[in-house]
């Protein structure tokens, strides 16, 4: 029998909505539709768990166990009732004992590795006790904390009985970097199921004063994160408008209420906390250009929802971004305030650059979207014939 980890699509201390738990989503809902019944499922009963994932395991007579902490959830899984768990965000789980498990999961990337800490850090920290937390934490204990992360990362990937699942080529490549003990021949790449959007998606109501501004936005998501660098892109936005004082689009930023001090031209940007999916997809077809300054992503689905909807991208040239949008996005580095400008400055100048980016973007889009569907069934086998692999 095999044990869900329905965890994985509960909400994270950083944000109620990640990549991560929409991917632990998208398999759990795929495998009921592809007839997977027999397994069980836990979640956290502290946490909000989608009304969707309890209907369907109602109407599926899918059983479910709550758990209220991390190890309560590792002993469920050591207590030899089940032969198989499956989790999408395995990362705290490194304490499970695989001697009469076998342990699959899928591990998007090594983030607190590749980029365990970069100064744009200083800007997401609220007052001075907090600032001076981070530079304790940088002075005396910086090498203590990625070898924490090491380790644990190192725990979980050398267990034996375990099967890696992992979301593009760069991830796997990382891994085998990092742990020279696994084998390539050990870890699946299937890309990450993104979850496009419907054609004609919905502004909710509180939202319906920014229908004004279709295709006159910039986009930026995300915004609370530090990992997503959204405030050199918004530094990087707000020299633009100083040189460019006729330009008329605004720039929207999800994801945060308040805006960072220090903007010159505050009357451009709009600030808004995190919204519903289908007004997300609002915002990715309506924008006039989805700019996606991350330091590190494992996959990375912002870039692609956008494209879908024809709408063009910039983008950092790092980690799987490059693997995920190919040619079809212009790039930048995203330590560099400037070249983001530049980059900006491109696309609103440039109208040809501009249509090409639209048209290729949607193309894109719909290349990885058949390689998912063309991946998917492998996918699932791996997850539940595991015994019989």
């Amino acid at each position: 029998m095999l044990l869900f980890d329905l965890t994985a699509t509960q909400p994270s201390p950083e944000s109620k909505f990640h990549g991560g738990s929409e991917y632990a989503k998208q398999i759990f809902f795929s495998s009921v539709e592809k007839g997977y019944r027999n397994f069980v499922c836990v979640y956290d009963k502290n946490k909000e768990l989608d009304e969707k994932i309890k209907k369907t395991c109602q109407e599926n007579h899918i059983e479910m166990i709550e758990v209220d902490s991390d190890s309560a959830l590792i002993s469920l899984v050591n207590s030899n009732r089940f032969s198989t768990f499956y989790s999408a965000l395995p990362y705290h789980l490194y304490d499970i004992d695989t001697s009469n498990v076998q342990f699959i999961m899928t591990v998007h990337g090594l983030r607190e590795i590749e980029c365990s800490y970069d100064p744009v850090q200083w800007h997401y920290r609220k007052g001075m006790m907090s600032k001076l937390k981070l530079l304790i934490k940088r002075a005396l204990f910086r090498n203590k904390e990625w070898n924490t992360y090491y380790d644990r990362f190192g725990r979980l990937l050398n267990k034996k009985k375990i099967k890696i699942i992992t979301v593009s080529e760069h991830s796997k490549y990382s891994m085998l970097c990092f742990y020279p003990n696994l084998k390539k021949e050990s870890i699946y790449v299937s890309p990450a199921p993104c979850p496009f959007g419907k054609e004609e998606p919905k502004l909710a109501n509180e939202y319906a004063h920014i229908s004004q501004y279709s295709r006159q936005f910039f986009l930026l998501v995300s915004a609370n994160r530090w990992m997503k660098n959204n405030y050199r892109a918004i530094k990087a936005l707000d020299n633009f408008y100083g040189k460019n004082p006729d330009c008329e689009l605004k720039t929207v930023v999800l994801g945060k209420k308040e805006p960072h001090p220090g903007i010159k031209n505050i009357e451009k940007f709009i600030f808004i906390d995190y919204v519903d999916y289908d007004s997300l997809d609002w915002f990715y077809k309506n924008a006039f250009a989805f700019i996606y300054p991350s330091l590190n992503e494992g996959y990375g689905y912002p870039p692609l929802q956008a494209m879908h909807y024809g709408t063009p991208v910039i983008a950092a040239a790092v980690s799987s971004i490059p693997e995920v949008c190919k040619d079809n996005v212009v790039y930048f580095n995203p330590v560099n305030v400037n070249e983001i400008e530049n980059r900006i400055s491109q696309l609103y100048h440039n109208e040809e650059l501009y249509q090409r980016l639209s048209l290729s973007g949607q193309k894109n889009a719909m290349e990885v979207s058949n390689l998912q569907t063309a991946k998917w069934d492998k996918l699932l086998d791996i997850i539940f014939n595991s015994n019989a692999n």
